[in-house]
């Protein structure tokens, strides 16, 4: 186990806004997606063909759907709890420091 931990505040600032970021890109690229998936949806028709393109695509169409979603989301929540647990952990650190400045020296 690492005896002792340092965190960059500002790098890790910058890492998850960029993580953000891609989250909520990738959350706008899964919306545009939907809207042409919904354009073309059933486009393949009913006949033979168009049944065994089906059975070949819609499932996969729909976990694009709800995994891209999700990913996305996923990202941009794992920023959040980043940036909490940063704060968190530098309130920590100046408490920490507060008390130590106020340690009488020893005698």
């Amino acid at each position: 186990m690492a005896e002792e931990f340092r965190l960059d505040p500002d790098g890790l600032a910058a890492g998850t806004r960029k993580l953000d970021a891609a989250g909520t890109r990738l959350t706008s690229a899964v919306a545009a997606l939907n809207v042409v998936l919904d354009d073309h949806d059933g486009c393949w028709g009913t006949d033979d063909i168009g049944k065994a393109f089906a059975t070949n695509y819609v499932q996969p169409a729909t976990d694009v759907r709800t995994y891209g979603a999700d990913a996305g989301t996923g990202l941009v929540l794992t920023a959040e709890g980043l940036d909490e647990a940063s704060e968190v952990f530098q309130s920590v650190d100046h408490d920490h420091a507060a008390r130590i400045d106020r340690t009488p020296p020893p005698e």
